[in-house]
């Protein structure tokens, strides 16, 4: 299967690009979030990306779906995305609009209207992710597969910021969830811990 592609834009189709990698042509749908990401990349620009592979079942045929990233962790946001009943490749394709950060922040402060604004999410499918993916939205967000090793606290604060600028956030909206977590941060040995305590931190109260 193809995990990574890296190569020439040679065109923009309607819903994704064509990368020319060696000479032959990858068809690769992008969500709008990854494509208003990638729109400053001219034709015949280098492309990197990171590529869900998917097979997708007609009556008469099975049809390859790559799906394409900026980066593993939004991979990962959206292999979980695609996992509530009901929403498959080309649907979360079409309705990750907004970054993944913000709609990962939607489910985790269980925003029915924060995702009734994404492309053809109504209030009970909103409902539906928020139920399915809530308790996942970290891990899938913010972490970067299996825990690393401990790591000195400045090492897992510098990686636990890298992964929320991959994900969007600014540099000023980063500051201001490291200054909400007091004195708790030097008991935090990894990234994955940092990111589940600013998680902690930013959930609503009951």
């Amino acid at each position: 299967m193809i995990s990574h592609l890296r190569g020439k834009l040679l065109a923009r189709t309607r819903d994704g690009v064509v990368v020319d990698v060696g000479g032959v042509g990858y068809d690769v749908l992008l969500p709008g979030a990854v494509a208003a990401q990638l729109a400053a990349v001219p034709l015949g620009g280098e492309l990197a990306l990171v590529v869900s592979c998917h097979l997708i079942a007609t009556p008469s045929r099975v049809t390859p779906l790559l799906v394409g990233f900026v980066n593993e962790v939004e991979k990962e946001f959206f292999e979980h995305f695609i996992t509530v009943s009901g929403i498959g490749p080309r649907a979360a394709a079409r309705a990750l609009t907004l970054p993944f950060a913000r709609v990962a922040e939607a489910i985790l402060d269980e925003d029915v209207g924060g995702l009734t604004v994404l492309p053809g999410v109504g209030r009970k499918r909103a409902e539906e992710i928020i139920h399915q993916l809530k308790g996942k939205v970290a891990a899938a967000a913010f972490c970067r597969g299996p825990a690393a090793p401990a790591a000195p606290e400045a090492e897992a604060r510098a990686e636990a910021e890298a992964v929320l600028a991959q994900l969007g956030y600014t540099q000023s909206e980063v500051r201001a969830m490291f200054e909400g977590l007091g004195d708790r941060l030097p008991a935090c040995r990894s990234a994955e811990e940092v990111l589940a305590l600013i998680y902690e931190t930013r959930r609503p109260a009951p």
